[in-house]
């Protein structure tokens, strides 16, 4: 008999199956990113969403609730999308990701994808919310989005399913609208890496190749100038890992990351995630 989670796991996966909406895509556990570099402050706020979601019946008896609807926003490429696939992993929930643009097709599925996914426990991810949860100056672009922007306001306001959760990403922070904001238990901002968490990154993803003498002050000192984000310096790794086998080299050297950083950072194209 299937534990009563793998019974609202099936269901889910069969909720979206039946709903065939674009705008909508389940990424299934096993592939799950769930390692993520952030500074120590951020990293505890991550874990206390984590933490108040498993204890989210304690601190109902208490009359307290958990943040079940959190914003995370900063810089593209940063973490955003990767911090909510962590979340998800570590407390147990399927993962569901809205890709929302300001188009009318996007605006009619909307409600009918939280409508759907009520019953069902879930991690909903809100990606793109730039496009529509920012402060509008020009009156024409305004009234052209702003029926998706009053039912997304009124989903988020009405989103209370008891065993699921709600993230959203912007890489917006001052423009974003405040009526957007104010729906929302908690807000965190993603930053770019600092040189603590750049080096971890270097180290990680060159785990399982030799390194040999670097100057990594130098390199570092480029992914500040550069404001490199976290996927740039996980590129640069990478790039750096797969020039070194090429050459037939034994190690990744000061060569090969210099190489990478000039194909990755100092190029007009810019990854972002």
């Amino acid at each position: 008999m299937p534990e009563p989670r793998q019974l609202k796991n099936r269901n889910i996966d069969t909720v979206v199956q039946q709903l065939n909406l674009p705008l909508v895509s389940q990424i299934p556990r096993e592939r799950l990113r769930h390692h993520i570099i952030l500074p120590e402050e951020v990293e505890r706020r991550f874990q206390q969403v984590e933490r108040e979601y498993v204890a989210r019946d304690r601190l109902a008896h208490s009359g307290l609730r958990f943040q079940q609807k959190v914003l995370l926003y900063g810089p593209s490429g940063c973490g955003k999308s990767l911090g909510a696939e962590r979340v998800a992993w570590n407390v147990g929930l399927p993962f569901l990701k809205i890709v929302l643009d300001c188009s009318r097709e996007s605006a009619d599925n909307l409600r009918r994808v939280f409508e759907e996914t009520d019953q069902y426990p879930c991690l909903l991810f809100l990606d793109g919310c730039d496009a529509i949860a920012k402060t509008r100056k020009d009156p024409q672009e305004a009234s052209e989005t702003q029926r998706i922007v009053n039912i997304l306001l009124d989903v988020l306001d009405k989103y209370t399913s008891s065993s699921g959760m709600l993230i959203a990403s912007a890489n917006l922070d001052k423009s974003l609208n405040p009526n957007f904001l104010q729906r929302f238990d908690g807000v965190i901002a993603v930053p770019r890496p600092g040189t603590p968490e750049f080096r971890t990154i270097m180290d990680q993803v060159l785990c399982n190749v030799t390194v040999g003498s670097v100057a990594w002050e130098k390199i570092i000192r480029s992914f500040h100038q550069n404001t490199a984000s976290a996927s740039q310096a996980m590129q640069v790794a990478q790039s750096a890992a797969k020039q070194a086998v090429l050459d037939n080299k034994e190690l990744v050297t000061q060569e090969h990351l210099e190489r990478a950083i000039a194909d990755i950072l100092l190029s007009n194209f810019h990854a972002s995630k």
